[in-house]
């Protein structure tokens, strides 16, 4: 797997132990039966392996997933969607994250970071651009 990833290209923390506020990287993933979006990365465990977090339920809700193409149908399945210039029209399916790149499915890369904005309700997206 090589070292994970801890910070984003502009040094904002990515993971950690998340305790009630939307922080780190949004993603969405199979839990407790369904497909939930408001989760986050507490851990990468994998070079596409990560332990998730679901908001609603809390503390107990910890899971590892790996990264699929499609939406998650699962249990153990997670979808990173990186957003092109910021754009919510312009979503993008993540393969891999890398310290500074992510890959997308079609074999794209981009440069990343979080974008931080909770006043918008944006926390936790990853503002993608083009190499």
């Amino acid at each position: 797997m090589g070292r994970p990833v801890r910070r984003d290209r502009l040094g904002t923390e990515v993971f950690g132990t998340y305790v009630g506020a939307a922080e780190g990287i949004r993603c969405e993933a199979y839990i407790g039966g369904s497909n939930q979006s408001d989760v986050f990365i507490v851990k990468q465990v994998g070079a596409r392996r990560y332990k998730v977090q679901d908001v609603s339920v809390g503390a107990g809700s910890i899971i590892k997933a790996k990264l699929v193409s499609g939406t998650p149908a699962a249990a153990g399945e997670m979808r990173l969607t990186g957003y092109v210039n910021g754009s919510l029209d312009q979503p993008v399916v993540l393969r891999k994250l890398n310290k500074r790149t992510a890959n997308s499915y079609s074999g794209t890369r981009y440069k990343w970071y979080l974008i931080d904005d909770s006043t918008a309700g944006e926390n936790g997206r990853i503002y993608l651009e083009a190499i």
